[in-house]
């Protein structure tokens, strides 16, 4: 049999786009909010490998309010930098919230004002909108791509919260045995499935969150376990989250969780560059094998 060619895969997450290249994000600081991020994420988009991959992962929060704007400057980018066939996108939590309060007799009707928002983006780059949806780009490699968020939120407390809720699972349940034939199987959502206690925090080295901040962005326990088994049980060699912009490359239960950092969002430093990062998957040979690798670009 003959050695397939590498496939190259690029994640990015929480762009966090604005509709004006001036306008600051709504978080990362009170007095020092960043800005600059559609700058930054048409410079990362023409690196080379961004360009020389085969396929580009969007884990959420593509715009920083979900406005129809900030989606344009994203397809707009996008198709500038020749990726617009070659890109799967699942909405985060600031393409569907409202970032403020709500009647709670409404509930049902902001549940599907909310969703459409993303729709409409997603629609502009002719992307799926019923989820999960199921992308398979290559013979050894297929996506599926995860609604979590908290439609219908009623307050700003409430909007980082993760649901992927029973029927969606079920789904996913289906699709999985489907494709069960296929070597390399991703699955992408926004929230992450797995936001470690304070220890286990500290033991990676990671900033530990307080209970009342995993709370406000977790999905709940239940889902999370509910999803951890179905990559079991389906060998899912992948599970790719955004949300909490941090790098993170770990095993739970025996899956390989990815968290990717935000892309527009530098490491700490000086000077007139400005280093971002961003993970890239190469799947080798028949599928056996998937490296996974921390980009780091200087732009």
């Amino acid at each position: 049999m003959a050695v397939r060619k590498p496939y190259r895969i690029v994640h990015l997450s929480d762009l966090h786009l604005t509709r004006t290249a001036g306008a600051r994000r709504t978080e990362l600081g009170v007095f020092s909010p960043l800005k600059g991020m559609n700058e930054t994420f048409a410079r990362v988009l023409a690196t080379k490998p961004v360009q020389q991959s085969d396929l580009v992962i969007v884990t959420g929060d593509v715009t920083d309010r979900g406005d129809l704007p900030s989606w344009n400057v994203f397809w707009k980018t996008v198709k500038k930098a020749g990726l617009q066939k070659r890109i799967f996108v699942v909405p985060g939590n600031h393409d569907v919230c409202c970032l403020g309060a709500r009647l709670p007799f409404k509930r049902e009707g902001y549940r599907a004002a909310d969703i459409q928002k993303a729709i409409k983006g997603l629609k502009l780059g002719g992307q799926a909108t019923r989820f999960p949806f199921v992308a398979q780009p290559d013979r050894r490699v297929v996506v599926f791509g995860v609604n979590s968020n908290n439609l219908g939120n009623l307050t700003i407390l409430s909007n980082a919260m993760g649901k992927l809720g029973y029927y969606q699972l079920v789904s996913l349940a289906s699709k999985l045995h489907k494709y069960r034939d296929v070597p390399v199987k991703i699955i992408a959502l926004h929230h992450s499935p797995n936001i470690p206690q304070v220890a286990t925090a500290k033991k990676r080295g990671q900033p530990p969150m307080s209970a009342l901040s995993r709370k406000g962005h977790q999905i709940p326990q239940e889902q999370r376990q509910a999803l951890r088994l179905l990559c079991i049980t389906h060998r899912v060699r992948l599970l790719i989250h955004g949300h909490l912009h941090l790098a993170e490359d770990r095993r739970v239960s025996g899956v390989r969780i990815i968290g990717a950092p935000a892309t527009t969002e530098p490491l700490p430093g000086k000077g007139s560059k400005r280093a971002y990062q961003f993970y890239s998957y190469t799947v080798q040979g028949q599928g056996g094998r998937v490296r996974c690798e921390l980009k780091t670009v200087t732009i």
